[in-house]
């Protein structure tokens, strides 16, 4: 058996006659029918009623055509794969994030290369705060996408490309925080802290966060982080994208301290070594992520 005589029998049975298969095939009559005479003959069964004006298969053909056409489907979706091969495309692609990054807008740019790389395998690496270059540096991701701050640059060779922008906000429970609310840091230490594990740079260290509190709570997930504060475990600096609806609602609110930045504006950066070239599917990917801005 020969994926030849499969594809001839599957012209056959789309099209009714020896005549018009051959001529969709770009072959002759005889050597149609020489090529179904041997795949009937290799396993002693009928695979055509040729009884009929049009060819129909026999109720044994139709069970052996119907593992045929599966079999043909594979084959196809093996060609493809191998030519896509061929032209260089990454069979994986590693992106890394933070818990800044909202995971739709990522999500988004890999359901734009998905059906056009359909065998490339897309896997997402979540990390602490601050991890996008610690990723980068052990190889560990082919692009990640994180918090960038002036001083990186003088950290490693990287290329990088803005694509989006974020606002940090102290929010709260309001029914832990007295009334009047706290005007000043010091007002808060009573109340535990909410904050995202440091990553392994030298300089991030828990005075980023609100570190005079007796108690802290960790995560590296900016959900739970978000969970937490909703339940009133404490007080945390977060994204104000991420609870926008909690604050809203009153669920959340944010706190304005005296001495204390009522916002801070970050930035939200793809980055890639200097040194790594990217093939099809992380460019696209690339470009994707970087046009969404």
């Amino acid at each position: 058996m020969t994926l030849e005589q499969l594809k001839v029998l599957q012209k056959i049975v789309e099209l009714g006659s020896l005549k018009a298969a051959a001529n969709a095939l770009f072959k002759t009559q005889p050597a149609l029918s020489i090529s179904i005479k041997k795949l009937e003959q290799q396993y002693n069964i009928e695979l055509l009623d040729r009884g009929k004006y049009r060819l129909t298969l026999t109720p044994k053909g139709k069970i052996f055509y119907r593992q045929a056409q599966l079999l043909l489907s594979d084959a196809t979706q093996l060609d493809s794969i191998g030519h896509q091969l061929a032209t260089g495309d990454e069979p994986l692609l590693k992106i890394g994030f933070e818990p800044v990054c909202q995971p739709a807008d990522i999500v988004a740019g890999i359901s734009a290369a998905k059906d056009r790389f359909p065998i490339t395998e897309f896997q997402l690496i979540s990390g602490s705060r601050l991890s996008a270059l610690e990723q980068i540096d052990r190889d560990e991701v082919d692009i990640a996408i994180g918090t960038w701050f002036i001083l990186f640059h003088g950290l490693g060779d990287y290329y990088t490309t803005p694509i989006a922008t974020f606002e940090l906000v102290l929010a709260v429970a309001p029914s832990i925080v007295s009334t009047p609310r706290p005007t000043t840091l010091r007002e808060l230490s009573h109340i535990p802290s909410i904050t995202l594990i440091e990553s392994n740079l030298a300089f991030d260290t828990e005075r980023l966060g609100i570190n005079n509190a007796a108690q802290q709570f960790k995560t590296n997930d900016m959900a739970t982080i978000k969970a937490m504060l909703c339940s009133g475990l404490g007080i945390a600096i977060v994204p104000k994208d991420h609870i926008a609806k909690e604050l809203a609602s009153g669920e959340l609110i944010a706190l304005e301290i005296k001495d204390f930045e009522e916002s801070l504006i970050g930035e939200v950066r793809l980055i890639r070594s200097n040194d790594k070239v990217l093939g099809p599917v992380g460019q696209h990917f690339w470009n994707t992520m970087a046009n969404s801005l």
